[in-house]
């Protein structure tokens, strides 16, 4: 990026900056407060002195100085930027990690990922990239010219690649798209949205009110048909959701299919796959999908640190998914520009995929029989 359009972005970024220290305090408090009462007690010392607010405050500049000052996220080779898409998707990324948040801290201290965290995180993000889908994760794309070698542009990452530069296959712009996309909502509807009453064996943390449940299909539907019809960027951005929540959580229902097998009982709690439904919808499927490969080798850490330790027996996933997928954002650059080509080889991925299930699925056991044999 040349001197004069860093100096813009630095001194549009400055003004965000402003604004964005009293939000980040004002997301903490409703942070804490939303953990107080998913928990019903009261957060110890948090409770008295607001160190999550200032926490969040302290990674709002930290993110603040990374995304938007520094451009860290802007892959290389770029001339222009648009600074306003930078500083809403610095929004977007706290607000995801917010929710990260809640979910590791309940699943570390009481071994489940409430929905009262998933459902609303996984409707956010829909929402949020459908009407804001030009802050997804950014790439480069090349635009091939006649009289000198290709420019890279600024793009961002969409379902079958560069939102601009790829766009959607044509039967998606269509009805088909439609009906194929409220399927896809219908799917994580039954399966992601808690039940009506309580019944400890679906998975689900908590019973689910009973008039949310049509609400949330009327609203999503609602919203999908609308975002058809408005096309464009809109309808790109929220099938770009939709199939990252479906890739997404799919592929961690299999890693928990496969791993209940290797161990011969249930391995994951049905939260894992909600978490990464929400993430989906926030990142897209490619980040899912490398989030997972490090969240393999996180959990492994984590587990041989609990066996060194002799604490406790059971191996919460969620923290290992939460940590894989806020390293895959900050480290966004490198990540995608050592990963890219994978993805335009359909095979190889395929293979890939297959492999993080395996290998998902044999580091649990590996766990199971290392902590058997400590025991």
């Amino acid at each position: 990026m040349s001197d004069t359009a860093a100096a813009e972005a630095w001194l549009r970024g400055s003004s965000l900056l402003v604004a964005l220290v009293p939000g980040a305090f004002v997301l903490g408090l409703l942070l804490r407060r939303g953990l107080a009462a998913i928990l019903e007690e009261r957060l110890g010392g948090a409770a008295r002195f607001p160190v999550i607010e200032l926490a969040a405050v302290g990674l709002a500049i930290a993110g603040w100085w990374w995304e938007v000052a520094d451009l860290g996220q802007i892959p290389s080779g770029i001339e222009t930027a648009d600074a306003t898409s930078i500083g809403l998707r610095l929004v977007a990324h706290l607000i995801l990690l917010a929710f990260l948040a809640a979910a590791s801290w309940i699943d570390l201290r009481h071994r489940v990922i409430p929905d009262a965290i998933t459902v609303p995180g996984t409707l956010t993000g829909l929402a949020w990239n459908a009407g804001l889908p030009a802050t997804l994760l950014p790439i480069g794309r090349a635009v091939e010219r006649s009289f000198a070698p290709p420019m890279i542009e600024a793009d961002v990452l969409g379902a079958f690649g560069p939102l601009d530069g790829a766009g959607l296959p044509g039967w998606l712009t269509g009805a088909a798209g439609l009906a194929a996309m409220l399927l896809g909502f219908a799917i994580w509807w039954w399966f992601g949205l808690p039940p009506t009453a309580a019944d400890p064996a679906d998975g689900h943390a908590e019973p689910w009110p009973r008039w949310l449940s049509p609400l949330v299909a009327l609203g999503g539907g609602g919203g999908i048909v609308a975002a058809w019809l408005a096309g464009g960027h809109s309808w790109a951005g929220l099938v770009t959701a939709l199939v990252g929540l479906l890739v997404a959580a799919g592929m961690i229902w299999a890693v928990r299919a496969g791993a209940s097998r290797a161990l011969g009982r249930e391995a994951m709690g049905f939260g894992d796959v909600t978490l990464m439904a929400m993430a989906g919808a926030w990142l897209g499927w490619q980040a899912c999908l490398l989030a997972c490969v490090l969240a393999v080798f996180i959990g492994l850490a984590h587990g041989l640190a609990q066996l060194v330790r002799h604490a406790e027996s059971e191996l919460p996933f969620g923290p290992s998914l939460c940590l894989g997928l806020v390293a895959v954002v900050i480290a966004w650059r490198p990540v995608w520009a050592a990963a890219a080509a994978q993805f335009e080889r359909p095979v190889e991925l395929a293979a890939v995929v297959v492999l993080v299930i395996a290998m998902t699925a044999i580091t649990l056991a590996i766990w199971a029989r290392l902590r058997g044999t400590a025991a």
